[in-house]
């Protein structure tokens, strides 16, 4: 049983590994300043000073440790967010954000501490196997990126063993399934690929807005692992990973045309709806060279008497709106004429299409 020791947070420093951080972050060369400031968008920051203000630092909650030789620190393996609040209570000018909450919790303070209670350990990976049941399965559980992360940290420190076995050997030490521990490490080495590739340089994409459970779930369809070559049951599942299909994909997934829509959302509709598009080179396709919803692709390969009666349904009651609004428009368009002439048209060529087709059927009878 390891005793818990008293240290001073001028000893202590953030974990630059810590699974939660951005790619940014995760960096020898990061200034624990930078660190805070990210811990400091989550609010729970500042309820966790004023706790700590109000009660002191419980010692029940002692943080775990590990020294490190080459920065002269103690490393926070568990607990960077109880130093990063015992930090703001000593260093306040830390804070580039909250700052005037963060002065009134130091105002109204009643203990500011200068020690954390910490357990010593002689290296991370004593810790791992406890950070892993709380993080992965336990109470205190992390995102799936973040879990993806922390497994894959944990695999890199295994022995040279077979994928399968590594799987094992982790789904026992956090409490888990092997096939589950399998797709989370095959869906973080896709999102890996997906980050050195610069998020393809999709707007607004990166590491914090990426959902990163669409791979994960992807895996779960044969054809949409089959299209980015991807083997779920190799011992080296992503060595054929198809980078330019990876792409498609992530386009698919995550950039949005004018109207803020994106082609394909990764729930589990939609990847079903993607995942038979893609056996139909008909409806594929239609999706691959045109711009329009999975959902419309789709439709090429489950339509129906009735789901086509819904489309007609469908145009004509927008056909009504618009012939309801006619006299309420001041000024029309240029293309307005021009896209009527194209229904005009359309409705001309389906309706011939349709006679064609009863008459051949009366001429059959």
């Amino acid at each position: 049983m390891k005793n818990i020791q008293n240290i001073e947070i001028s000893e202590l420093e953030l974990d630059r590994d810590n699974p939660r951080l951005p790619s940014k972050l995760r960096k020898k060369t990061s200034k624990d300043r930078e660190i805070i400031n990210w811990m400091l968008q989550d609010a729970s920051i500042i309820e966790l000073m004023m706790a700590i203000g109000e009660a002191g630092f419980f010692v029940g909650e002692a943080i775990l440790v590990t020294w490190d030789e080459q920065r002269k620190k103690y490393i926070v393996i568990e607990g960077n967010r109880r130093l990063t609040a015992v930090t703001l209570l000593n260093q306040p000018e830390f804070a580039s954000l909250h700052k005037k909450k963060i002065a009134k919790v130091i105002e109204e303070a009643e203990h500011i501490p200068l020690e954390i209670p910490c357990i010593v350990f002689d290296s991370r990976s004593e810790i791992t196997q406890y950070l892993g049941y709380r993080h992965v399965t336990g109470v205190k559980s992390w995102g799936i990126l973040s879990k993806a992360r922390y497994l894959n940290e944990l695999y890199k420190s295994l022995e040279d063993e077979s994928l399968t076995q590594k799987c094992r050997e982790l789904a026992k030490a956090i409490g888990s399934r092997s096939d589950h521990v399998r797709k989370l490490l095959i869906s973080f080495w896709i999102y890996e690929q997906v980050e050195d590739e610069g998020f393809f340089n999709i707007p607004g994409l990166d590491e914090s807005t990426i959902f990163f459970n669409y791979y994960a779930d992807s895996l779960g369809k044969d054809n949409i692992r089959k299209y980015i070559d991807v083997d779920l049951l190799s011992e080296t599942p992503t060595v054929s990973l198809n980078i330019d299909k990876l792409e498609e994909l992530t386009n698919w997934f995550f950039r949005k045309n004018d109207q803020g829509a994106t082609r394909v959302l990764g729930n589990s509709e939609q990847l079903k709806m993607l995942n038979d598009v893609l056996a139909d080179p008909l409806a594929f396709d239609y999706f691959r060279g045109g711009s329009g919803s999975v959902r419309d692709a789709y439709n090429q390969v489950s339509v129906t008497a009735d789901s086509y009666h819904n489309e007609i349904e469908l145009s004509l009651s927008s056909l009504k709106r618009a012939n309801s609004m006619t006299h309420n428009v001041k000024e029309h368009h240029s293309s307005d004429l021009v896209k009527l002439r194209e229904i005009f048209d359309l409705a001309k060529a389906i309706k011939s299409a349709i006679e064609a087709k009863k008459n051949n059927e009366d001429w059959d009878a």
